[in-house]
């Protein structure tokens, strides 16, 4: 997986660049590195940081964005809140859950729930009920 940058050397996690270029398992890889903090960029004191709740989000009462993550505080999934995630266009989610020892990479684009479709959050659900939390 590469992460492109712009042309003064910004990195650019957004859209077309992720989508072109990172499979699902680069992802999950990816996160698992970083959540570990055994990632090189990442040390565990950043993936901390990347998972708590911003200043201006606290000061709003509003605990759902750390930094350049999503965080499950509201319980926006039926997921322990703990939980945090990058989300984007069409339900692309890769969506870390410490407590579970659990990261989850949806791909794809999402059209709606058709007859007999399992929803993301249904499956969700499902999937908390099989795997346990580590102890």
């Amino acid at each position: 997986m590469v992460i492109e940058t712009d042309p003064f050397g910004n990195f650019l996690g957004q859209a077309t660049n992720w989508g072109r270029v990172a499979t699902g398992r680069g992802l999950a890889t990816f996160i698992c590195t970083m959540a570990s903090g055994t990632a090189s960029a990442f040390s565990p004191k950043a993936a901390k940081f990347v998972r708590t709740l911003a200043p201006a989000w606290e000061a709003d009462k509003r605990p759902i964005y750390g930094a350049f993550f999503w965080i499950n505080g509201t319980g926006t999934f039926p997921v322990p809140r703990d939980a945090y995630y990058m989300t984007g266009a069409g339900g692309q989610t890769t969506l870390i859950i410490p407590s579970h020892d659990l990261v989850v990479v949806r791909m794809g684009h999402y059209k709606g729930e058709g007859p007999g479709a399992m929803s993301f959050r249904k499956a969700l659900a499902l999937l908390m009920e099989a795997v346990p939390a580590k102890r």
